[in-house]
């Protein structure tokens, strides 16, 4: 059962440009609460229920710190109730340090943990992730391809030559400096899996301290005493969090610190040892917790956050804040939440997807100003203007580099030029023309669908295309694999494409678990859960969501109504869709290639809704109406 609910926030600093809709999904396990704007831009707004209360999380980048927020429920037949939330009083301190991506360049940025303009601080390393600052504020190590393969790097925070630290690892990533600064732990697959290593800060001596497992030990996080070594491990057949000795020289023992059946990943030391934060998918959806460290391991877990699919968290210096990634469907922006419990909130005024993020004491971290102009777009887009008289502006353009088993392979001409460059792009990337073969791409207006497809679709805009749904190599060895990952209350998924080549140059090791689809999995190991975690392979994998996202093609989410859900119906998981919006909504997108007359051979309201679609559905669609259908309209604040 759905209910709606209907949000009003107050702020003397908030500003909206549409109202909110939230759907209650009353079947689901973890009782969240999924968000839709009007607008259908995401709002980073979640909502947990409990049988106690209505815990309410807000963070957007429309307001600063909110004064106070109010919700108005009725939900089940209750009482209608109003929470109020908070506001932090707390105000970070230091410097955040950021890889994150613009203009599909990966580099590292310093960010303002307090919204200032955010700068990028290293010169000649793209692509360049997993930074780590030494104790002392002046050198900050990070993981790059400058010479071809993923390589530990060093750089002085205001120079300009970046030194490379390992060498013939194949891989070699999230590097954290010792609390003495004299040595890196980092993650290595050197030895044919991830393993925990150690090395001197010049990169001498290098030491593997998880060679007794074969399964992957990734993500070291280094106490602050020096001693211990934190990690993530999949030796239980689950994402467990592990701790070795640092000073160990051979035969090092690992100890559980989780003890659950949970998926436990991504620790990160309190400053004063004493708490370790993490992520966790034990109450359902994924996010950060924070845990006493004790004797019988991570003891009295508390959950700080309820948005998203969380990642990546890291202290403040003074160990008040928590910064972390939160991955929404278009953008994946850094947050911060109190140590202590509160609402998160954006910091923002900078790329709006990064990968990974530390924190500075320093607030004075310099920046290069040299390296702050804009990259060399992408691509360049060269629509096909229609002829005059057409009444629509944009031609329909052939594709040619593409086929279809079925159909025409067909783009608007005005996203054409990036899919053409995303195409070539992946090509170099994982060595093959993965895009070469399509499962659909134009549809004709005049096409009707079963519950299984969308009389509306993306497809028809001439701006979606359905990648083909398996891939294997010359050999049959598969090489696509999907990564599940729920987010506000939707199952989105990542699409990876193993690499031609396996030496390193392309891709890098999987380190989440891929989903099986397969029947057995779906109806024998676990009926109605839709599938089950497959091990994770060995080898290197590209990903290819974030490729399609970087050229302005979006995933969608699985369907999970009542009469099509992806877990009962395997066609409902969409993993293969990706469409081009630019901001347009469905109408919109139509009449740039289309005329009124021909678009209401498919988009009429009243036989639409005789059809079974919802009012509101068309409203956001943009569908025309007749002059007495209810327009969808809310009253904002």
């Amino acid at each position: 059962m759905v209910t709606n609910l209907f949000l009003r926030c107050f702020s003397e600093s908030t500003t909206f440009d549409a109202p909110f809709i939230l759907r209650y999904n009353h079947s689901s396990s973890a009782k969240e609460l999924a968000l839709f704007s009007i607008s259908l831009r995401p709002r980073a707004i979640a909502i947990s229920v409990s049988t106690a209360a209505l815990a309410l999380l807000i963070s957007s980048q429309t307001f600063s710190t909110p004064a106070s927020a109010s919700i108005l429920t009725s939900i089940a037949g209750t009482d209608t109730r109003t929470t109020t939330a908070p506001a932090a009083a707390l105000v970070p301190s230091g410097q955040l340090i950021v890889s994150a991506e613009s203009g599909g360049a990966w580099n590292i940025y310093t960010a303002d943990p307090n919204g200032g303009a955010w700068q990028r601080i290293l010169s000649n390393s793209d692509p360049a992730r997993d930074p780590a600052v030494s104790p002392d504020g002046k050198t900050i190590a990070f993981r790059s391809k400058l010479a071809g393969t993923w390589d530990i790097y060093a750089q002085p925070m205001n120079g300009s030559v970046p030194t490379r630290l390992t060498r013939g690892m194949i891989y070699s990533g999230a590097p954290v400096w010792s609390p003495d600064g004299k040595r890196i732990a980092f993650e290595s697959y050197a030895r044919g899996d991830l393993d925990i290593w150690t090395m001197n800060a010049d990169g001498t001596q290098p030491l593997d301290l998880t060679d007794d497992s074969k399964a992957q030990d990734y993500g070291p996080a280094w106490s602050p005493d020096g001693k211990q070594i934190a990690f993530t491990s999949w030796r239980t057949g689950a994402q467990q969090i592990f701790i070795t000795s640092a000073d160990c020289a051979a035969a090092c023992k690992a100890v559980n610190l989780s003890q659950n059946k949970f998926d436990d990943q991504e620790p990160a030391w309190s400053p004063d040892g004493k708490q370790i934060a993490f992520v966790s998918d034990r109450d359902g959806p994924r996010a950060i917790y924070v845990a006493d460290l004790t004797l019988l391991g991570l003891q009295n877990a508390r959950r700080l956050t309820f948005s998203g699919w969380d990642d990546q968290p890291t202290w403040s210096p003074d160990g008040k804040w928590i910064a972390f990634i939160s991955a929404r469907p278009t953008r994946q922006p850094i947050y911060l939440v109190p140590a202590a419990g509160g609402i998160p909130r954006i910091v923002d005024n900078g790329p709006t997807v990064a990968s990974s993020v530390a924190w500075s004491a320093d607030a004075s971290t310099g920046a290069d100003n040299a390296a702050n102009d804009s990259a060399a777009p992408l691509y360049t887009d060269k629509p096909d203007l229609a002829p005059p008289g057409s009444d629509h502006p944009y031609e329909l353009r052939r594709i040619t580099s593409a086929r279809l088993d079925g159909g025409l392979s067909k783009l608007n001409s005005r996203v054409a030029d990036s899919f053409d460059a995303l195409q070539a792009h992946v090509k170099q990337q994982v060595g093959y023309d993965f895009l070469a073969l399509l499962s659909d791409m134009w549809r004709p207006v005049d096409v009707k669908c079963d519950i299984t497809c969308d009389t509306l679709s993306w497809h028809k805009a001439g701006r979606a295309f359905d990648s083909r749904l398996d891939y294997s190599d010359p050999r049959g060895i598969g090489g696509l694999e999907i990564v599940r990952e729920d987010q506000q209350g939707e199952t989105f998924w990542r699409v990876y494409l193993r690499a031609a080549a396996q030496d390193g140059t392309m891709g890098e090791p999987l380190k989440e678990a891929p989903w099986d689809l397969s029947y057995r999995a779906r109806w024998v190991v676990a009926p109605g859960a839709g599938g089950t975690e497959k091990p994770v392979p060995y080898g290197f994998y590209v990903d290819f969501t974030e490729l399609a996202r970087e050229y302005g093609w979006e995933r969608i989410s699985s369907q999970n109504s009542p009469d099509f859900d992806w877990k009962t119906n395997k066609i409902g998981a969409e993993y293969w869709h990706f469409q081009r919006t630019q901001g347009l909504n469905w109408y919109q997108a139509m009449r740039e290639v289309y005329t009124e007359s021909e678009i209401r051979t498919a988009g009429d309201w009243n036989a639409l809704v005789q059809s079974g679609y919802d009012p509101y559905v068309l409203y956001l669609k943009d569908i025309p109406g007749p002059a007495l259908a209810s327009r969808w309209n809310i009253a904002g604040p």
